[in-house]
């Protein structure tokens, strides 16, 4: 089925490009997922083909559509392979090489950090279905943009053949500026990333559509937990016009370079008074930053100073992208600014006062979180909540009885990064032992 499937994918590429006088290959910055993720092999098994080994693929089943018509349906993603674009598909420029463009590309990924992303959903886009987030995620996009200029220079300038392919679609004011600047109009602010699943639904009948939707949906179930990792970009090349695209390399993402210390407790645990203690006592030059939490709920004056933020205003920044980490507790949402992104990037150590019920979801987007356990009896818990006056003593009863104080979750955070300290006694010696963790493996301030 596969091979007849290639085949006819073959004798229609022949037919459309066959009159296409022969040009130089072109090549493209992609990001796909590593040959052992999950991911590689949804896109694989979704389109018929693994871009990585170039092995084929049965493809999934469709309610209502026959195996032709998805493969028809596919076509365009397949020949390119399962893939998400950072710089578009352009032709060297005349005083470049492979080789240069190869080794460039290592270079600019040892300076990057890798990072894991949230799951994707299957959307429609346009004339098409993706795979897409529904709000942009700004560790992407400031990379595709810094992909789209530092190998700018790689480029060719396109010629009237690229630029009325690009322009076939139609084009807004801004996307022909981005074209003749760039190369390629969907760059910059008018980005978005995205895996494509099929080619242009055209008149597809909607119910069909519907149900291309529900399978990828129910494939993406099965990944619901499995992390995305954003840990390298390949190098594609097009051989000739209408052949399949080919990996030439993948080049690694460096490990992330700063520390993520993700504090979490019971409420009265007293991890903001721990925080406070470790921010008055550190050494001049210390490169530590402690996150400001947005939460919504008022400001009171007492315990942690958060910025207050109301249920709208708080659901509109987080679809903008504005937060690195959301979760919702006790009535609230909570939301960590994308700053520490910033922060982690320039290697600094960042200390965050976070949730036991995100920490596992953390842990993937941050392999390198170190998760701090802080922990007190439940006396301790309930005097402190008590004197803090938020709740009532019933209410108060009831969070102890829903809290654990005696579990956690070790699968949470990675092999040898959890740690639990006690905080039943004077602050200073709980304080202590916050402040040599977090001084542990710490870069000092050049002076």
């Amino acid at each position: 089925m596969q091979g007849t499937r290639w085949t006819g994918m073959l004798d229609g590429l022949y037919e459309s490009f066959v009159k296409m006088p022969m040009t130089s290959p072109r090549y493209a910055l992609y990001f796909t997922p590593a040959s052992s993720s999950p991911w590689r092999e949804f896109g694989a098994a979704w389109l018929g083909r693994c871009v990585l080994d170039g092995g084929l693929r049965d493809q999934p089943s469709i309610d209502g559509l026959d195996a032709a018509g998805f493969s028809r349906l596919t076509l365009a993603p397949c020949r390119y392979g399962f893939h998400a674009t950072l710089k578009a598909p352009f032709r060297l420029a005349s005083n470049q090489t492979v080789a240069a463009l190869r080794s460039a590309l290592d270079l600019f990924c040892a300076q990057r950090d890798s990072f894991a992303l949230a799951p994707p959903e299957a959307m429609r886009l346009k004339h098409f279905l993706a795979l897409a987030w529904p709000a942009p995620d700004l560790r992407v996009n400031a990379l595709a943009a810094a992909s789209v200029m530092a190998f700018d220079h790689f480029r060719a300038v396109p010629d009237a053949l690229d630029l009325a392919r690009r322009r076939a679609a139609g084009l807004s004011a801004r996307e022909e500026e981005l074209l003749l600047q760039w190369g390629y109009p969907h760059v910059l602010d008018q980005f978005r990333f995205h895996f494509s699943l099929t080619g242009p639904i055209g008149d597809t009948p909607a119910g069909t559509v519907e149900s291309v939707l529900d399978a990828a949906r129910a494939s993406l179930e099965k990944l619901r937990d499995t992390a995305l990792l954003f840990d390298a970009i390949s190098l594609f090349e097009e051989p000739s016009p209408g052949a399949p695209f080919r990996v030439l390399q993948r080049s690694p993402l460096r490990a992330q370079r700063g520390r993520l210390i993700y504090l979490t407790g019971a409420s009265g645990a007293g991890k903001d008074t721990l925080i406070d203690y470790v921010r008055r006592h550190l050494p001049s030059g210390a490169r530590v930053r402690f996150a400001q939490r947005v939460i919504t709920r008022p400001a009171d004056g007492r315990g942690e100073v958060h910025l207050p933020m109301t249920t709208g205003a708080f659901a509109d920044s987080e679809a903008s992208g504005r937060f690195a980490m959301v979760w919702r507790a006790n009535g609230h949402a909570y939301g960590i600014g994308h700053e520490i992104l910033e922060w982690l990037a320039a290697g600094e150590t960042v200390v965050v006062n976070g949730s036991r019920a995100y920490a596992a979801q953390a842990a993937e987007e941050f392999p390198s979180l170190e998760q701090v356990v802080i922990r007190a009896g439940r006396d301790t818990l309930r005097r402190r909540l008590l004197m803090r006056g938020r709740e009532s003593e019933a209410a108060i009863e009831a969070r102890l009885a829903r809290f654990d104080n005696d579990s956690v979750d070790a699968a949470a955070t990675p092999a040898g990064a959890l740690s639990e300290i006690r905080n039943d006694g004077e602050i200073n010696v709980a304080g202590e032992q916050l402040l040599a963790l977090v001084l542990s493996r710490m870069p000092m301030a050049a002076h």
